[in-house]
């Protein structure tokens, strides 16, 4: 079953793809149909920034379920990738908004005279346009929210103690919960209280260290005197069971 933050990792990174698409087919058809000029410099931006992103994203989500480690997994490698994209898109979401308006005629007969086209007027320019510009920021938009996501969570288990996070596999990592067998890596532990001596009952009654059952009472001294003091409830201790007299005379030997 998938986690919340590889749904929303997941859900993210589709519609990166789907509005990728959509800008990079209109950028192609404006391509083919228009004269390169000062006015159309949008259009090889958004074709390289949509190859781009159609090359990484999709890399992304198919490393990040492969069980066998791969460096592109990692976390920091992750932040990267989508901070660099994010940054592009803007860069791309604020260049379209920000051009100059300009109208669209054609040369029909090739002879310099240019005049209005039915097939294709400027306002279906300026529609194919506005698409590349929304969609833009749409991914902008969506890149930086999960940029600023996985960032605060990295950072937040940085500073618990996990300081080996950014190393991890961005898709396997508990953001959300650390599993109770999972032990930090170069930090403190994640949890506030250190671990004891000996955990409660580890050798209380009945519990058995090298074939000797250990009761409630605690070891004889050698004295004839047997402490019959009892172990009392919730206490930690720590008993040590000395070899037998045969065994300690050999090793002296």
């Amino acid at each position: 079953m998938l986690s919340v933050f590889n749904i929303i990792r997941i859900s993210i990174f589709s519609a990166v793809i789907a509005w990728s698409l959509i800008v990079l087919g209109v950028a192609a058809h404006l391509n083919t149909i228009l004269i390169a000029n000062e006015y159309t410099r949008f259009i090889p931006l958004a074709i390289f920034i949509a190859v781009v992103t159609l090359l990484i994203i999709p890399a992304l989500m198919i490393f990040g379920f492969v069980r066998k480690p791969f460096m592109i997994q990692q976390v920091r490698l992750e932040l990267a990738f989508v901070g660099l994209l994010g940054l592009l898109w803007f860069i791309l979401g604020i260049y379209t908004a920000s051009a100059p308006d300009t109208e669209v005629e054609c040369d029909f007969d090739g002879d310099g005279t240019f005049e209005e086209s039915d097939e294709f007027s400027t306002s279906t320019f300026y529609a194919q346009y506005h698409a590349i510009e929304a969609f833009s920021i749409f991914n902008a938009i969506l890149l930086i929210i999960y940029f600023i996501l996985l960032l605060l969570l990295s950072i937040r288990q940085s500073r618990a103690g996990y300081t080996e996070v950014w190393r991890e596999p961005t898709t396997t990592y508990p953001w959300f919960g650390v599993d109770s067998g999972m032990a930090p890596k170069g930090g403190a532990p994640l949890t506030d209280l250190p671990p004891p001596v000996l955990s409660k009952g580890k050798f209380g009654k009945g519990a058995t260290k090298d074939g000797q059952v250990l009761s409630g009472q605690l070891p004889s001294t050698g004295n004839n005197e047997t402490s019959e003091q009892p172990m009392k409830a919730g206490g930690h201790y720590i008993i040590y069971i000395p070899p037998p007299a045969g065994a300690a005379a050999a090793d002296r030997r």
